[in-house]
């Protein structure tokens, strides 16, 4: 039975090295995806295709916990969904060839949920993601001095950087500034946290807000730490933050829609950087079909078309996918959601990561209002494959995980210890436990 022990612990290790290859390969094709965008995808949703096989047959067991009934059931509902409103797309062979993508891209996330239940493997995709993270910022910073030099950045210099470094080198700084920051967080979901990774993450966000020309990642870090905070003061023992923070969400959301019916669309689209006004040819794009959409990039015929199409996940989910592609999104979304609020506030799975799984789906979430790559799947970049990872590490991270792993690790140490010393059993119960 010691031969079995050192079989798992061969194999964790071998799953571990495995699996830290993954950030990597995001990076690369991040790096390959300004120049050869085609080329980038070509080479690297293989690779990651291939990795993610690998770990799911290295730690295959015909045992399906309820994470991963729960991840199927959501990512079914999300690719059968949009399988129908893509045969009814306007142009139904490109609409097909994205739902491909997508199911590709959600098989992956499958694939990861069973080697992420292993404490090692989890672990050293945190910290391979965190390192990833930092490369990152490296490349946001080697991107600001190639074309501004070594000079304090203001916001009106650093908007024309932005439009130049897409223009000339075809580098978009909207979604590297996200991946940097999201890729960090993810990472921070599977570790232990100290000082020094944290003072990491709040450079990484300077870095990401300062010199990419977007207000967006400062906003959308801003306004889901205020959610956090509210959701938590909701879950307090003291009924005075329970009733402080249910008025400070009113308050907030009501001054939001006060905000918005008495703003002109000028100043929206100021406040917005011109979001406003391609939101408003989404709302278009859907009143043209409204049941099931316009089909998968069809933001790409508009005669307005500029990168990053209608800058929000949500309102491009109406305008390609109509309102049956909407519901399936919000619903995806929200599963997610309630996923990372057990994880954060269920006393039985009492994780020491639960609230940065929640700030996390919270900044994923309020940053799809705003911005296109993330759980949608549209665009398929690196930001796309980051956001269905993390669908991986959230409902791999649930209240029912330890006890579906623990009946899975009785079942096999009764047996071994009918022939072994109960030790051996121990070790191995020690071994698997997460």
């Amino acid at each position: 039975m010691m031969a079995r022990v050192i079989a798992q612990r061969t194999t964790d290790l071998f799953s571990a090295a495995a699996v830290s290859l993954i950030p990597l390969i995001l990076v690369c094709y991040r790096i390959l995806y300004a120049s050869e965008p085609t080329l980038a995808a070509a080479i690297c949703r293989p690779t990651l295709l291939a990795v993610c096989l690998m770990l799911f047959v290295v730690g295959y067991d015909s045992h399906i916990t309820l994470s991963e009934r729960k991840t199927l059931h959501v990512i079914g509902v999300l690719c059968g969904a949009l399988l129908f409103t893509s045969l009814l797309a306007m142009n139904t062979e490109r609409a097909m060839q994205e739902w491909i993508k997508l199911v590709a891209i959600c098989s992956m996330a499958i694939m990861l949920c069973r080697p992420l239940m292993r404490r090692p493997i989890a672990t050293a995709f945190g910290l391979s993601l965190v390192l990833c993270s930092i490369v990152l910022a490296g490349t946001i910073i080697y991107t600001y001095v190639s074309y501004m030099g070594f000079v304090i950045p203001t916001y009106p210099a650093v908007r024309v950087l932005k439009g130049a470094a897409l223009d000339d080198d075809n580098i978009a700084l909207n979604p590297l500034g996200f991946e940097c920051v999201f890729t960090f967080l993810c990472g921070m979901c599977l570790i232990r946290h100290n000082r020094i990774l944290w003072a990491v993450g709040a450079t990484l966000l300077v870095i990401s807000s300062v010199l990419t020309g977007s207000r967006a990642p400062l906003a959308v870090f801003l306004i889901s730490a205020t959610v956090l905070l509210i959701l938590n003061g909701l879950q307090s023992g003291s009924q005075f933050l329970r009733a402080s923070s249910a008025l400070a969400g009113i308050a907030l959301t009501a001054g939001v829609l006060i905000g918005l019916s008495l703003a002109s669309p000028q100043t929206l689209s100021h406040w917005t950087e011109g979001r406003w006004d391609l939101w408003a040819v989404a709302m278009h794009k859907f009143a043209m079909h409204p049941l099931w959409g316009n089909g998968y990039l069809s933001v790409l015929d508009d005669a307005t078309f500029l990168p990053g199409g209608y800058h929000s996940e949500y309102l491009t989910a109406l305008a390609e996918q109509g309102a049956i592609g909407f519901a399936v999104v919000v619903y995806v979304f929200g599963c997610l959601l309630r996923r990372c609020y057990d994880v954060a506030f269920n006393p039985r799975f009492g994780s020491s990561n639960g609230q940065v799984v929640l700030f996390a789906c919270i900044f994923l979430l309020v940053r799809a209002s705003v911005e296109l790559p993330g759980l949608f799947g549209t665009a398929q970049g690196p930001a796309d494959f980051l956001a269905y990872f993390f669908l991986a590490i959230a409902m791999t991270r649930t209240p029912g995980m330890p006890r579906q792993i623990a009946s899975s690790q009785t079942r096999s140490s009764s047996r071994l210890s009918a022939l072994r010393p109960v030790r051996v059993g121990h070790a191995i119960s020690g071994e698997r436990s997460h």
